[in-house]
């Protein structure tokens, strides 16, 4: 069965032949030909099919692609000054007498140098395309299995962080508080799990999954800590990356909240103003990681994220003072 590549392809040649043979047509006037006119015509263009495909299948793929320049030359102009000998010959063997041998030979060895460097310059167009191709084509799948793995390190990561809250809940004999962060638990795999099989969720599904979250963290805090989340401007549903915003929230209470032996804060907001999509985190501050370095596991794994998907649409904003840690995230959707 012919592909469709090779069908491409077929029709390409035809199509550059068609090219050709209207040219003649519009140039002369059929109604003038004689025999001879289209016996001589058809040797020639039987010769520059010879010369084309010479040049297209043997020449170019064995020297000019193996970078054997002087042979792919050389080769070439035997190639061409031999057709056009051999035309330039039947031309004279027909007795037209109006132009003499010399300057058939000149014209003739002309033309097909041309078509010679026409067929080379669109086989190495045809070449360099090919190669583009398959270049995107490697270089989109490296993109696609670092995504993929990078999507992978979040479920455990975020998974690893909730089992050692529930742990540290066990611990405290707080059982009532245990069995409630396990049935939140159980729902946000779920969606961990869906938020895997696609590169785009809902915006409304990921704030679903965020306001779950936090409500699982309002259950293992204190009640006077101060959690809130501010969600404006969505007018209708748009679609991003999944799991992007829980490595900030993440954030915010394992470098944050978790640490405070006082009540403190986490404060968050999404908003969505034209395609401009902006979440920030903000939260207070443990003494013991004032010096602390600006990034984790979560953070490094969503700067690659970011540059991966939004390559040149984001901004990552990290701001840190003595007792408050802010991150302002920008997408252009």
């Amino acid at each position: 069965m012919i592909s469709s590549r090779n069908i491409v392809k077929l029709l390409l040649h035809l199509f550059g032949w068609g090219v050709l043979l209207l040219l003649v047509l519009l140039q002369n006037d059929l109604s003038d030909w004689n025999d001879e006119d289209y016996f001589l015509f058809t040797i020639v263009l039987v010769s520059m099919g010879i010369v084309a495909y010479i040049n297209l299948y043997l020449l170019i793929p064995c020297y000019l692609f193996a970078k054997k320049y002087a042979n792919y030359t050389g080769f070439l102009f035997v190639l061409v000054f031999l057709t056009a000998s051999l035309i330039t010959w039947v031309m004279n063997d027909l007795n037209l007498d109006s132009i003499d041998w010399s300057s058939r030979f000149v014209v003739t060895l002309i033309a097909l140098a041309a078509l010679a460097l026409l067929t080379s310059g669109g086989k190495l167009l045809a070449e360099y395309l090919r190669k583009m191709m398959k270049f995107k084509e490697i270089e989109n799948k490296q993109l696609k299995d670092e995504l993929a793995l990078l999507k992978e390190q979040v479920h455990p990561h975020f998974l690893f962080n909730t089992l050692n809250n529930l742990y540290g809940l066990i611990t405290q004999d707080q059982n009532q508080k245990a069995a409630e962060i396990t049935l939140k638990l159980s729902d946000l795999m779920r969606y961990l799990l869906e938020s895997s099989k696609t590169d785009k969720v809902s915006l409304k599904k990921e704030i679903k999954f965020l306001e779950d979250y936090l409500s699982l963290e309002k259950i293992r805090l204190t009640n006077n800590t101060d959690i809130r989340f501010e969600v404006s401007g969505i007018v209708s549903d748009v679609f991003v990356a999944p799991l992007l915003f829980i490595p900030l929230v993440e954030n915010a209470f394992k470098h944050g909240l978790n640490t405070l032996k006082a009540d403190g804060f986490a404060h968050f907001s999404l908003s969505v103003q034209g395609k401009d999509l902006f979440f920030e985190a903000k939260n207070s501050l443990g003494k013991s990681l004032e010096n602390s370095p600006e990034s984790g596991i979560g953070i490094e794994n969503l700067r690659k994220r970011l540059q991966l998907i939004y390559p040149n649409n984001h901004l990552l904003d990290i701001q840190k003072s003595n007792d408050e840690y802010k991150v302002v995230l920008h997408i252009q959707l």
